[in-house]
């Protein structure tokens, strides 16, 4: 098994490389030939972007729907091809590309001698985002991430990424990394807009008009070292560019009632993706459990027959 991730590995970073040397004009024609196949040629998960279209803008025509679905796919091959870029792109010329609004949260933060949780979501690009936080902000960063099954890969990337300043810490090791805000202001960035696999420790709030379960550790964590949470967006201004809006989730969680961070989250999340949903994740099944009116859940309903 590590014969063959190894042999994936050395192809990955061939590709790497290859788009070190890439211009964007060129990319770009790439990606439009790549969504292509993907979409109208092997059709991946297009059952399921449809499905969570339906599910979440039921007020929509088919059409408008539809130019959703297209726009997101052309989107989520330029958010590949533009990660894989961005590992070897110089970070004063990757700057240019991420902007960012007014910082003055942030910055407020920081005088004070605050820490911070950075939640954020799918969309936009996050890769660039964690990798140019550190020359817009004051604060030092460590970013929560689950680690890619191909440890050579995931070795490879996080070493990209914290080679900007950024800290990568898995998932499993999050407890552990909150004790670096002891020695300076710290921004923990988490995304919790995925699936929440263990639903005993679960969430649940309104997100789309609908009960979704959510992950649990924006909420504990802000909670359990009382470190006021925002939430950056990332918003797409054409391709290849981008703009960081901050907004304010809660100030002072040790008053926050439970479930009232999270709800505050996903209420912005969904207010993004209702401004620029072609650029969040669609071809995830967010939605695997449903909680029934009587408060049974089930578990795959939704997506049972796709």
């Amino acid at each position: 098994m590590k014969f063959f991730q190894y042999i994936a590995y050395l192809l990955y970073r061939l590709v790497i490389f290859g788009y070190r040397i890439t211009p964007f004009w060129l990319l770009y024609i790439q990606s439009d030939i790549v969504a292509f196949l993907i979409f109208r040629v092997f059709r991946y998960r297009v059952k399921v972007v449809d499905k969570n279209l339906e599910m979440c803008f039921p007020e929509k025509s088919k059409e408008e729907r539809d130019q959703i679905k297209k726009k997101y796919y052309t989107h989520m091959v330029d958010l590949f091809l533009e990660s894989l870029k961005g590992y070897t792109y110089p970070a004063e010329k990757l700057k240019k590309r991420i902007e960012y609004d007014d910082l003055s949260i942030p910055e407020r933060l920081y005088a004070e001698g605050k820490s911070m949780i950075v939640a954020t979501g799918h969309h936009g690009n996050w890769e660039w985002a964690t990798q140019t936080v550190l020359l817009e902000h004051k604060h030092r960063f460590a970013a929560i991430f689950k680690p890619l099954k191909n440890q050579y890969i995931s070795n490879f990337t996080v070493k990209c990424r914290e080679a900007r300043g950024t800290h990568f810490c898995p998932i499993e090791k999050s407890k552990f990394v909150f004790a670096m805000r002891e020695q300076r202001p710290m921004g923990f960035v988490m995304a919790g807009d995925q699936n929440a696999p263990n639903l005993k420790r679960a969430i649940w709030v309104d997100f789309f008009g609908m009960q979704t379960a959510c992950l649990h550790g924006i909420e504990f964590y802000a909670k359990m070292f009382n470190l006021p949470v925002i939430y950056m967006e990332s918003r797409k201004v054409k391709r290849g560019y981008y703009r960081q809006y901050v907004y304010m989730i809660c100030e002072d969680p040790s008053k926050a009632a439970p479930g009232e961070i999270t709800q505050k989250y996903m209420s912005k999340l969904e207010e993004v993706m209702r401004n620029q949903p072609e650029t969040w994740l669609w071809s995830h099944k967010r939605w695997k459990a449903t909680k029934n009116p009587d408060g049974t859940v089930d578990y795959g309903k939704l997506y049972k027959n796709l």
